[in-house]
């Protein structure tokens, strides 16, 4: 039914993070971004998290299960990946850090310039052809044209039109929402088979999420920095740009035909497979993962409000013994 959406998947993965980040540009200021700089611990512990923590995770994991190559190396790519679009809506639906979600994204998604091969090379390399050809343009297309662009946009447009600013942002993220709807659903109509590899893979994917999750969350525990802080972090690890995963998997195991009784198909590719079904269950699993989270913040956040609004009235917090 949806057999012509993996060749369109890239472009609507592209159009949710236009939308996305034009309609969440519109609701900050480049003081959010200022302060990040003036205090940058929240960006130093995730983007460390990210590049140096998270990727021992995998590897640990790959040594655990034992997987095959193509599994093995499917996990040690999902790891490198920066944020992905969606990172945005679930950062901006669990009122987090937006201008810290969007700064993390820009940064690890140029750094994949140099973090991904170097990864490949160290964890991976007895596994992938001698050659790691990373897709540059589109990597700096999507942050150029995608993100900052659209970044500046947003914020032009609530300089430009304070009144009408708030909605021209609702009506952007809709319709980015519209788009991951669509994404879903032609994702799973596609022909994705979840049992193809047995249980061990997904398992060890779903460990994965959870345990970065956490983990890249855990300084902001410990320190009690600040909630949409935490939350920008943790979900800026769980959920990942697997758009770009597929470009990478595509340049090192390209897709290869051959002709079977006049008929042509596509050549078997265990090594190919194996990394493409562990980008594509990362996916549906970083959905599952994520959204718990977001759900679970945006009632923090609620209460916080609620917290913040009875104690300027003076009023009794709800659910307290004198409410």
């Amino acid at each position: 039914m949806f057999d012509w959406y993996p060749a369109y998947e890239y472009h609507f993965a592209r159009a949710q993070l236009v939308l996305f980040t034009l309609g969440m540009g519109m609701t900050l200021s480049l003081t959010d971004f200022v302060e990040i700089v003036r205090r940058p611990r929240s960006f130093a512990s995730a983007l460390v998290g990210q590049l140096l923590l998270i990727p021992c995770v995998a590897v640990l994991l790959n040594w655990l299960f034992q997987f095959e190559k193509g599994i093995a190396v499917g996990m040690i790519l999902v790891s490198a990946m920066p944020g992905g679009a969606l990172a945005k809506f679930f950062a901006y639906w669990g009122r987090g850090n937006m201008a810290l979600s969007i700064s993390l994204t820009g940064v690890t998604t140029l750094l994949t310039l140099v973090t991904v091969p170097l990864m490949l090379e160290l964890l991976a390399t007895q596994h992938i052809p001698d050659e790691v050809r990373m897709p540059v343009g589109d990597i700096v297309f999507d942050v150029t044209l995608c993100l900052l662009l659209p970044l500046v946009g947003g914020l032009t447009i609530a300089r430009m039109w304070p009144e009408q600013h708030l909605l021209l942002s609702k009506i952007c993220i809709r319709l980015g929402l519209v788009v991951v709807i669509v994404m879903i659903a032609g994702s799973f109509g596609s022909g994705f088979r979840a049992g193809k590899y047995g249980f061990g893979p997904p398992i060890a994917i779903i460990l994965f999420c959870l345990i970065g999750q956490q983990l890249n969350m855990l300084p902001f525990r410990i320190f009690d920095w600040p909630r949409p802080d935490r939350l920008a972090a943790g979900i800026e690890i769980t959920m990942r740009n697997m758009n770009l995963a597929l470009l990478i998997k595509a340049s090192l195991f390209p897709v290869e035909y051959e002709w079977i009784a006049g008929v042509q198909r596509i050549k078997p590719n265990e090594m190919g497979d194996g990394v493409l079904f562990m980008i594509l269950f990362y996916a549906g699993a970083a959905m599952c993962v994520g959204l718990p989270l977001a759900f679970n913040h945006r009632w923090m956040a609620q209460v916080e409000d609620a917290e913040g609004a009875a104690a300027e009235t003076g009023e009794p917090e709800p659910g307290s013994p004198n409410a």
